[in-house]
């Protein structure tokens, strides 16, 4: 089966960021499927090209361990919320529909396509190339656009660019011979708002490689070694986008307001994103016990994670109409299979830190010094077992392997 998967934020495995395509991408070759991920040149995460690659005209073509990337050339921007964005948002829509045309590509005709949200316009192009080729176009919605972006503030209601991508969304939602949810209960936006039947949705949460996730190759220590003081600080590790939508900046004030209760811990923030600057200077100005680190490719994340002594993972508390469906961000599997204890901080459905037992689960983040606290009396045996617990539940819930299996039964029945 030949399957182009579109969506134009899919990471190559040598960058920084979530690998979600490349990972069910590979594992589905491995079934005798053969794969194309089409991507972006640039997005708000950074190049996904080598730099000498950067200005070619033409798209640019990578095989990653089986895997085909063909990557379109995008113009670059600043700002998340920038014209620029929108212009390198549609700029892909159009340049993906032309290059893969059935009139004018030379790559070989898909038997699927996927169209894949972050944004509506990926998708659409899916669905378009779908229509030209005559296959099943399916639709993978890993955020809810335009809700998120009302959500959090950035864009109202009655906006036409809401109002725009809403009907998009719905079209894509209904034409869609099958839809892919990352989140547990996503389904149900779907069902409520359009009357779309439950047997048209298919969950399949982000992943990670249960198989590597203990190992470190190149021996490299990322953190430098504690001290070797008579009480060393306890390390909590954040990895990911440094963004307005994952609240650090509410967490530093947190720490900011107890810091003599926080003396004995230590806060590592890897990941990259357009509050790194901010959170880096209010951090320097009030001299909190912080550090932030570039991101680093997905196959030294176990480094980083392995030298922690828990995990932190928040969403900002004004998502609450998202939180209602569910979560599954891609750190929270890293997570679980780092075998390291999770404080989660938010109200979500089906908590999966809750769920698993690997961790403890607080509203908000004024309650994280006393989660800190109570992780700090622990003893190491109850902290082992909180880490065992997680593993258990990464192999059950959040294996590649699985999770590949599961979507290419789906597949089959369409072809």
């Amino acid at each position: 089966m030949k399957l182009w998967w579109i969506n134009q934020h899919a990471r190559p495995p040598i960058f920084a960021g979530g690998t979600r395509h490349f990972n069910l991408a590979k594992k589905l070759c491995v079934l005798e499927n053969n794969v194309m991920i089409v991507n972006g040149t640039f997005d708000h995460l950074g190049d996904t090209v080598l730099p000498e690659e950067r200005n070619s005209e033409n798209p640019i073509s990578h095989t990653y361990e089986g895997v085909s990337f063909l990557s379109i050339n995008l113009p670059s921007y600043s700002g998340n919320a920038s014209l620029g964005r929108i212009r390198n948002m549609y700029s892909f829509y159009l340049k993906t529909t032309k290059v893969l045309s059935p009139n004018k590509t030379k790559y070989e005709h898909p038997d699927i396509i996927i169209g894949s949200t972050v944004h509506p316009w990926a998708a659409y192009a899916g669905y378009k190339l779908s229509q030209m080729y005559k296959v099943p176009f399916i639709y993978e919605v890993r955020d809810l656009w335009p809700l998120t972006l009302i959500e959090l503030g950035r864009i109202k209601k009655w906006n036409p660019l809401v109002l725009y991508f809403d009907r998009i969304d719905k079209l894509l939602s209904k034409e869609a011979t099958l839809v892919i949810t990352t989140a547990p209960l996503m389904k149900k936006y779907y069902i409520d708002r359009w009357g779309l039947p439950e047997s048209k949705f298919l969950w399949v949460t982000n992943g990670t490689n249960i198989d590597i996730n203990s190992t470190n190759d190149s021996g490299e220590t990322i953190l430098p070694e504690n001290k070797k003081e008579a009480r060393p600080p306890f390390r909590i590790v954040y990895t990911g986008a440094l963004g307005q939508a994952n609240g650090l900046d509410e967490i530093l004030r947190v720490i900011q307001a107890s810091k003599e209760k926080l003396k004995n811990f230590e806060f590592h923030f890897w990941g990259n994103g357009p509050l790194k600057e901010s959170l880096s200077s209010y951090i320097e100005q009030n001299g909190l016990p912080c550090f932030i680190h570039n991101p680093v490719p997905k196959a030294q994340i176990w480094s980083v994670l392995n030298q922690a002594d828990a995990l932190l993972f928040n969403l900002v508390s004004s998502s609450v109409t998202l939180f209602q469906y569910g979560i599954s961000p891609n750190k929270l599997a890293d997570y679980h299979a780092a075998g390291k204890p999770i404080i989660s901080i938010g109200q979500y459905a089906q908590n999966p830190v809750i769920e698993s037992g690997a961790g403890f689960a607080v509203s908000s983040a004024r309650e994280l010094p006393v989660a800190l606290l109570k992780f700090q009396e622990l003893s190491p045996e109850k902290k082992i077992k909180m880490g065992e617990k997680g593993q258990k539940y990464a192999e059950e819930h959040y294996n590649w392997g699985k999770l590949a299996k599961k979507l290419a039964i789906e597949l089959k029945k369409l072809v």
